[in-house]
């Protein structure tokens, strides 16, 4: 357990560059391709997991495959509601990353039971990144609402 804490802090040390080089080059390609929506509003949110949860998840499922995440969060101006869009980035994630296909998670199309919805798509550069795609309200009902871990 000593060395697999010592593996966790110096892997942590280099993360921070990682995952920001990983994030403004998807962010780069996500703009580009998307140059000429202008109703859409689109933020970003990035993390790296904290060494207690890595350790935790490595102790419960083994491989720690969501290290580091990336929330791409999209507001249609002209439809709030709007979940189709989910895909159009999901499209240009698959079209200029290498995607892990057998780790694709749709809940968008099958929410979960607290109601939570998001695309949960896996790239894999000099990384492997966690992305998850949802609309602004998908967000808030994930941050604020029935499936924020406020109700666990």
């Amino acid at each position: 357990m000593l060395i697999l804490l010592f593996l966790v802090c110096n892997f942590l040390n280099l993360s921070n560059y990682l995952l920001t080089t990983n994030k403004n080059n998807i962010i780069r390609v996500i703009s580009k391709e998307l140059h000429n929506n202008n109703n859409i509003i689109i933020n970003y949110e990035s993390r790296i997991k904290s060494r207690e949860r890595i350790i935790k998840k490595i102790q419960k499922y083994k491989v720690p495959y969501d290290i580091y995440g990336l929330r791409i969060i999209y507001n249609d101006t002209n439809n709030i509601y709007n979940s189709q869009f989910a895909y159009t980035i999901k499209t240009i994630l698959i079209s200029n990353f290498n995607t892990l296909d057998y780790l694709y998670d749709d809940y968008i199309a099958s929410p979960k039971i607290n109601n939570y919805q998001s695309l949960h798509i896996y790239i894999l550069t000099n990384i492997l990144i966690e992305i998850q795609v949802r609309n602004s309200f998908m967000h808030n009902v994930a941050t604020n609402g029935s499936a924020s871990n406020y109700y666990y």
